[in-house]
C-alpha cells in the first residue's frame, strides 16, 4: 500500500503540469499570438509579392510598348519608301511618253525600265503598267531572283480587281496601298502561298485623262519576316492583324490566311474583347487576366505623306473601307509577374512550412530577388538582342525623353551625324536636327522636337541634317511617339541617308532629257531650250538660227563596221561638234544620224552661214572608229528665226527641208532655207 501511495502521488503532478500547457488561456494566447503573426507575416508577403509584381509589370510595359512603336515605325518607313520609288517610277518621261504613244518603242523602253528596277530593288514581285480598262500591256515578274517580261499572251485583264478599281479612282500624285493578302492569278490564290501588297498610282495622258495605272506587287512576306525579326524575344508572343482582325502574321502559323481559305477562327473570334479594344485606339496596352498583356500601335500603310504634310492616298480593302495594320505583342498570363503567394511552388511551401515569421520572410525576399532576377535578365537579353537589331539597321536611330533630349542612339546614327554616342546623350532635339544656318535657339520648335510633346507622329523625305563638322546631308526620318497610359513620355526618331538616292533620282531626270550615247541633249530638252530661246529673241528682237545635220552614207558605216562603229563615229561627230560652236549654242542628238544645232542671239544669216563653214571644216579631218580613219560628210540645212518663221515648228520643218535641199545638191553642203546650197 505505501509503495501504490507513493507511485500515485508521483504521477499527479506531471499530469497537472501537461493540462496547464492546454488551458483555456494557454490557448486562447496561443491563438491570439498565432493569428497575429500569421496576419502579420501574410501582410508582409502579400505587400512585397504585389510590390515586386507591380514593378516587374511596369518595366515590362515600357519593354513592349518600345519594341511595338520601333517595330510599326520601320515598317511605316519602308512603306514610304516604296511609295517614293512609284512617284519617281510614275513620273519618269519613258512612262510619260507612253502614256502619249504607246507604240512598240515606247514598249520596249518601258519594259527595260521595268526590268532594271526589278533587277536592282529585288522585292518586287510584279512591275506592270495596266491601261485605263485595267488589261496589262506591261508587266516584268522576278522569277528566281531576276526579271522576266511576261509575253503579251499571257497578259491578263485585271480590270475585276477591286485594286486595279481603286487605283484608277485617284488624282494625279496620290497612292493605292491594297491589303496584305495571297497573290491570286487567274482567280485561283497562288501556290506555294505569295503574299503580296500592291501599290498602284494613275498615269495620265497630256491632255490630262487617265491612260492606266503603275503598279508594283511588293513580297509581302519581306514584311512579314522583317516583322518577326523586329519583335522576336523570350517572353512575348508576335501578331500582325488586318483591320478586320485577321491574322497576317500568327504565333501559330495555321491561322495565317484564314481569312484567305474561309475558314473561322480570326483573333477577332477568339479575343472578343482584346480585339474591341485594340481596335478603339491607334496605340495602347489592354490587359486580362486569362489571356495576358496585349500592347498595340497602328500601322496606316495608306497614309504616306509628301513634305507639308500633303495626303498621298488611302489604303482600300475591296469593299473600299480604309486598311491598316495592328502591330500586337502577347505577354500571356502565366509569364506575367503575380502577386499570389501560391503563385510558384517555392514561395508556397516556405509560406505553409513556416510559423517563424524571419524565416518565411527570408525566404521569400530570397524567392522575390530571384524572380525579380530572371525577369530582368529576361528582359535584358531581349533589350541586347534588339540592341543587336538597331546596331545593324541601315538607318540613324534616336530615341528622345519627354523633354526632347537624346537618352539612346545606335551606330548608324554616330556615323551619319559624325558624333559619339556620349556627346549626343544630353542634346535637345532642336540643336541635334537644326537645318544649316538656323539659329541654335529657333522660335518655333523643331518638328521633330514637337513628336515627344504632342504625340503625334512625323515623316518627311526631304529633312537636312548637319553632322559635327559641319556639312550638311539630305536624310528621310520618321518620328514615332512613345506613350505610357496614353501620355507622351518621349519618341524614337529614325533616320537615313538619302544621298544616294537623290542622286539617283537626279540621274534619272537627267538620263530623260539627254541622249544616252553621246550625252548631248535629246529632243525633249532640245524642244524646251528652243521655245526659251524664241521667247528671248522675241523680247531683245535677235535672231536665232536652227540647225539640222545629217551624216552622208552613215549606213554604209554600220554595214561595214557594224553598230560599234557606227556608234564610235556618232560619239566622233558629236566631240566635233560641240568644239565648233559657242558655249551659249546647243548641240542636240534627234536619234540615228541626225544631229540639231540651235545657236541663240545671232545677228544674220550670214553668221549661221559661218557656223555652218566651221562645221564642214572641223569634219574634214577623218574620224578614228575601230582603229582606222573613217572620212566624214555632213548634209546641214538651216532656218532662221524670225526671218523664215514665227514657231518652232515651221523652223524644224523648214530646216529639215533645206537638209535634204543640200543633200540633193550633192552632200557635203549647207543650205539656208530658201537659196541654193552651198560649200567649202
Amino acid at each position: 500500500m505505501a509503495i501504490n501511495d507513493d507511485m500515485h502521488s508521483t504521477q499527479k503532478p506531471a499530469a497537472r503540469r501537461r493540462a496547464s500547457f492546454f488551458d483555456r488561456e494557454t490557448i486562447r494566447l496561443f491563438v491570439v499570438g498565432y493569428a497575429v503573426s500569421a496576419l502579420a507575416f501574410t501582410a508582409i508577403v502579400l505587400a512585397l509579392t504585389s510590390f515586386w509584381a507591380e514593378r516587374e509589370l511596369q518595366e515590362l510595359k515600357v519593354q513592349e510598348q518600345a519594341k511595338v512603336a520601333k517595330t510599326a515605325s520601320i515598317l511605316g518607313y519602308r512603306f514610304d519608301m516604296i511609295a517614293s520609288d512609284l512617284l519617281t517610277l510614275a513620273n519618269v518621261p519613258t512612262m510619260r511618253a507612253l502614256a502619249a504613244d504607246s507604240g512598240e518603242i515606247a514598249l520596249e523602253r518601258a519594259a527595260n525600265l521595268f526590268s532594271t528596277i526589278s533587277r536592282e530593288k529585288g522585292i518586287y514581285h510584279k512591275i506592270s503598267y495596266l491601261d485605263a480598262n485595267g488589261v496589262e500591256v506591261i508587266r516584268v515578274d522576278q522569277r528566281g531572283g531576276l526579271p522576266v517580261e511576261v509575253p503579251v499572251e499571257h497578259l491578263q485583264n485585271k480590270g475585276g480587281q477591286y485594286f486595279v478599281q481603286a487605283a484608277l479612282r485617284l488624282e494625279r500624285g496620290e497612292i493605292y496601298v491594297s491589303p496584305l493578302d495571297l497573290n491570286v492569278e487567274n482567280g485561283q490564290i497562288e501556290r506555294p502561298y505569295n503574299p503580296t501588297i500592291r501599290f498602284g498610282t494613275p498615269i495620265f495622258g497630256p491632255s490630262g485623262e487617265r491612260r492606266g495605272i503603275m503598279m508594283l506587287n511588293l513580297h509581302g512576306q519581306s514584311m512579314i519576316d522583317r516583322f518577326r525579326e523586329l519583335m522576336a524575344d523570350d517572353y512575348s508572343q508576335a501578331m500582325l492583324l488586318s483591320s478586320g482582325g485577321d491574322w497576317l502574321a500568327s504565333p501559330d502559323p495555321a491561322h495565317s490566311w484564314e481569312f484567305m481559305l474561309r475558314r473561322p477562327g480570326a483573333f477577332a473570334q477568339r479575343h472578343p474583347q482584346a480585339w474591341q479594344a485594340i481596335n478603339g485606339r491607334e496605340s495602347g496596352q489592354w490587359m486580362n487576366a486569362e489571356a495576358g498583356l496585349f500592347t498595340y500601335s497602328t500601322l496606316h500603310p495608306g497614309r504616306a505623306t509628301e513634305p507639308g504634310g500633303k495626303r498621298r492616298g488611302e489604303a482600300q480593302d475591296g469593299a473600299g473601307n480604309e486598311h491598316f495594320w495592328k502591330v500586337v505583342s502577347l505577354v500571356p498570363a502565366a509569364a506575367l509577374p503575380s502577386a499570389a503567394i501560391g503563385a510558384d511552388e517555392l514561395t508556397r511551401t516556405v509560406y505553409l512550412a513556416g510559423l517563424a515569421l524571419l524565416l518565411v520572410l527570408a525566404a521569400y525576399v530570397a524567392h522575390a530577388v530571384v524572380t525579380q532576377r530572371r525577369l530582368r535578365h529576361a528582359i535584358e537579353r531581349s533589350n541586347r538582342r534588339h540592341r543587336e537589331i538597331t546596331q545593324h539597321l541601315g538607318e540613324g536611330l534616336i530615341v528622345l525623353d519627354r523633354d526632347a533630349r537624346v537618352v539612346e542612339a545606335n551606330p548608324e546614327a554616330e556615323r551619319l551625324l559624325g558624333r559619339s554616342r556620349r556627346e549626343m546623350l544630353g542634346l535637345g532635339a532642336a540643336e541635334l536636327f537644326r537645318p544649316p544656318g538656323a539659329e541654335p535657339e529657333p522660335a518655333a520648335p523643331h518638328p521633330i522636337q514637337a513628336v515627344a510633346a504632342t504625340g503625334r507622329r512625323y515623316r518627311s523625305e526631304d529633312e537636312t541634317f548637319r553632322r559635327k563638322d559641319g556639312t550638311a546631308f539630305p536624310v528621310g526620318v520618321t518620328a514615332a511617339p512613345l506613350a505610357s497610359d496614353g501620355a507622351p513620355i518621349g519618341a524614337v526618331v529614325s533616320f537615313r541617308d538619302m544621298t544616294d538616292i537623290k542622286a539617283y533620282q537626279e540621274e534619272i531626270r537627267r538620263l530623260a532629257y539627254h541622249d544616252p550615247l553621246t550625252d548631248l541633249p535629246n529632243r525633249r530638252l532640245l524642244l524646251e531650250l528652243i521655245r526659251q530661246a524664241l521667247k528671248e529673241a522675241e523680247r531683245k528682237q535677235a535672231k536665232v538660227g536652227l540647225m539640222f545635220l545629217d551624216l552622208d552614207h552613215f549606213k554604209h558605216v554600220n554595214d561595214v563596221y557594224g553598230h560599234d562603229g557606227g556608234d564610235e563615229l556618232l560619239k566622233g561627230v558629236a566631240q566635233r561638234l560641240r568644239q565648233a560652236v559657242r558655249a551659249v549654242d546647243t548641240v542636240s542628238r534627234q536619234g540615228g544620224d541626225e544631229f540639231v544645232i540651235l545657236l541663240p542671239g545671232i545677228d544674220d544669216a550670214d553668221s549661221a552661214v559661218t557656223v555652218a563653214r566651221k562645221i564642214l571644216e572641223s569634219l574634214q579631218a577623218p574620224l578614228p572608229v575601230l582603229d582606222q580613219l573613217l572620212p566624214v560628210k555632213v548634209s546641214i540645212g538651216i532656218a532662221l528665226f524670225p526671218d523664215h518663221g514665227g514657231d518652232v515648228d515651221t523652223l524644224m520643218t523648214l530646216a529639215d527641208t533645206a537638209m535634204y535641199e543640200a543633200k540633193q545638191g550633192g552632200r557635203n553642203r549647207y543650205c539656208l532655207a530658201g537659196t541654193a546650197p552651198g560649200t567649202l
